[in-house]
């Protein structure tokens, strides 16, 4: 398609057609900047990495420019933006998107794309309500679910409060869908959705559902020709997960509980061909291989001690219990499936013979470390184990899988590079060579943030350390008397400080306690309040205004060298005669560190404090990559200089 993107900066200019949507509109050279190079990269249909400070105005900058060059189209062509968190997804689909339409783009179709586990399935639940498959103790849920699948008109799990228990059994699940063969085909919620993203030249999704799209073979979302990932410094850690392999204790029990579970629920009860002598053959195999589970999983947890992961260096060394008789229950499943009259009945148990083989074919794959180039490790967490296979280096397989097939994608974030390169970020995803354009936040940062850095703050590695970052903390918020965000690297660090400070007169908050969009509403509510949280809270939460007016840092955000994954990149990175520490923990480490920083400034007149605890940043070489990674910012180690700036923050 031709476009002249020259013109795509006149949307944005003073004069232009969004300045007529505002009051006392400002036209910002960045946002004209990075609308120019999306339209650039679009026309030309080659990649682009884009750091776009906050308030730079980013999804404005992509949006226009993917409308203009698709909407004309017709349905089959359209653009996909794929987020991170859900905040930035309904603002896009709530705020930005239905403005475009209003004001400049009438013709506009877009529309949110979500897994379909988020979608009820009525054959699913006429099943389970005609074969009684909920369980005791689940009567109020279901009384709810009746009521609501009678009136809903998107049946989305996101409209009704439901366990997921509940939930599991009445969802749409890909493989037991019948698609037009289904007797629900006409009224099905997840095809009316499908319908319109088909119709749709925009489709929002979230980068979870974008690559399992890629590994499903692009069968999960309408075929698209260009793609935006914004908050793309995410992009590496969740395609990870899907480029990777694993058996897990809750994945087979609930494979076994499909079939026949302690409750005497599952598919077995609806053959109607089985005698007594034969249900209970069958379901006693099941019951064998529950058994034997439990017992490659309890080994799983046992060989760990009490860590939460570790490494798996050597082949086999999980004894494969499970597979001699999960395959015999697949077995049955395909003699059932061979004997069923009715051939909805036949596709559910073709299903789950399909999911048994590929249990054991993941069984196969984690046990004996069969993939070459992928770090195997194990994880106890809570009541669920697993055996993960994850590769190491996922640069080449996004370039073969994703990167050479799409074109153009266009990744953003507020956090991409390091000292002004991008070199980590287009080494990970293997985008070596991809245009970049930096682009700094139009906030005056100079006057409005102070950055704190204590002097007396003992290393890391010293006993006295967590004793002083608390003692730090306890001073900082007799200033702030709240309003005041801690972050943490972890869990544990949380729980030593609260026990080692005095926070009297102030609402403390901390995650775990709540979920976490609970936990900002309770912050936001009360001026008194300091909210403690780990990594969930370095990114993805935006509090405006005077609700937060501090962010403290406890400590540099470095992964830890001994999980499983990082060890193997890391070792990957030696064995290539690369920095394992300068080339991949440092910059990861930055780019965490400036999601963190720039949970205080998310519009132009907000102000406050950053104050970092870690005296590494001062007293380390490397420390000079963090605050050369920010913008430009007043240092001071003054307690009294932050009375200043929250009395008069002009001042500084």
């Amino acid at each position: 398609m031709s476009v002249d993107t020259s013109g795509i900066g006149a949307y944005f200019e003073v004069d232009g057609p969004l300045a007529s949507c505002f009051v006392n509109y400002e036209d910002r050279p960045q946002q004209i900047e990075m609308a120019t190079a999306v339209m650039n990269a679009l026309v030309e249909e080659r990649h682009l990495i884009v750091e776009a400070g906050t308030g730079v105005g980013k999804s404005l900058a992509y949006l226009i420019p993917l409308i203009e060059h698709f909407s004309a189209g017709g349905d089959s062509e359209r653009a996909v933006v794929s987020t991170y968190t859900k905040a930035l997804q309904r603002q896009l689909v709530e705020n930005d998107l239905p403005f475009l339409k209003e004001n400049l783009f009438p013709e506009l179709r877009f529309t949110l794309c979500l897994g379909s586990e988020n979608y009820l399935c009525l054959r699913r639940l006429g099943i389970a309500r005609q074969h009684g498959l909920f369980e005791a103790g689940e009567e109020a849920g279901l009384t709810e679910l009746l009521s609501w699948a009678g009136v809903t008109a998107t049946g989305l799990y996101m409209e009704v409060a439901l366990p997921m228990s509940l939930w599991s059994k009445v969802c749409r699940e890909s493989d037991l869908c019948h698609g037009r063969d289904c007797r629900f085909h006409e009224g099905c919620f997840y095809q009316k959705a499908k319908a319109l993203e088909r119709k749709s030249s925009i489709l929002v999704t979230n980068h979870h559902l974008f690559f399992a799209n890629m590994a499903s073979g692009w069968n999960v979302l309408p075929a698209f020709q260009a793609v935006v990932f914004d908050e793309g410094h995410e992009i590496e850690r969740v395609a990870s997960d899907y480029l990777g392999v694993e058996v897990s204790n809750t994945r087979l029990n609930h494979l076994l509980n499909s079939i026949h579970s302690p409750r005497r629920k599952g598919i077995l009860l609806r053959t109607g061909m089985l005698d007594a002598g034969r249900l209970s053959e069958v379901a006693a195999l099941t019951d064998r291989v529950r058994q034997q589970g439990e017992r490659f999983f309890a080994n799983i947890s046992g060989w760990l001690e009490g860590r939460k992961s570790a490494r798996v260096r050597e082949k086999g060394r999980f004894v494969d219990i499970i597979t001699e008789h999960l395959d015999a229950l697949r077995e049955e499943m395909g003699c059932l499936a061979d004997g069923a009259a009715d051939e909805e009945l036949k596709r559910d148990l073709r299903a789950l013979e399909e999911r048994c083989r590929a249990f054991v074919q993941s069984l196969r794959i984690t046990v004996d470390q069969e993939l070459e180039g992928y770090v195997y490790w194990a994880e106890a967490d809570g009541r669920r184990s697993r055996l993960v296979a994850t590769p190491v280096e996922t640069g080449s397989i996004l370039r073969e899988h994703l990167f050479d097939l799409v074109s153009p994608a266009v990744i953003t974030s507020a956090t991409l590079s390091v000292r002004d390169s991008f070199s980590y970020v287009s080494g990970r995803l293997g985008l070596e060579g991809t245009r970049t354009l930096s682009l700094s936040s139009p906030f005056n940062y100079r006057e409005n943030v102070l950055l704190y850095i204590p002097r007396d703050i003992a290393d890391p590695r010293d006993d006295e350390y967590i004793p002083q970052v608390s003692a730090e903390i306890e001073r900082i918020l007799a200033v702030t008397g709240g309003r005041t965000l801690v972050l943490f690297t972890s869990y544990g660090m949380i729980e030593q400080v609260l026990r080692m400070s005095l926070l009297e007169g102030l609402r403390v908050l901390r995650q775990g306690e709540a979920d976490s969009f609970s936990l900002i509403e309770a912050f936001k509510a009360m001026d008194n309040s300091v909210l403690f949280g780990t990594y969930t809270f370095w990114q993805g939460i935006d509090i405006p205004g005077d609700d937060l007016k501090c962010v403290v840092i406890t400590k540099l955000p470095f992964a830890v060298p001994s999980d499983p994954v990082v060890e193997a990149r890391m070792e990957s990175l030696s064995a290539q005669g690369k920095d394992p520490f300068y080339e991949f923990q440092v910059p990861q480490a930055v780019i965490t560190f400036k999601q963190g920083f720039g949970r205080l400034v998310r519009t132009a007149t907000d102000s406050g404090i950053v104050a970092v605890l870690d005296p590494r940043i001062r007293r380390k070489a490397y420390g000079r990559a963090f605050i050369d990674s920010i913008p430009d910012v007043e240092v001071t180690s003054d307690l009294e200089a932050l009375k200043r700036k929250l009395v008069c923050p002009e001042s500084g």
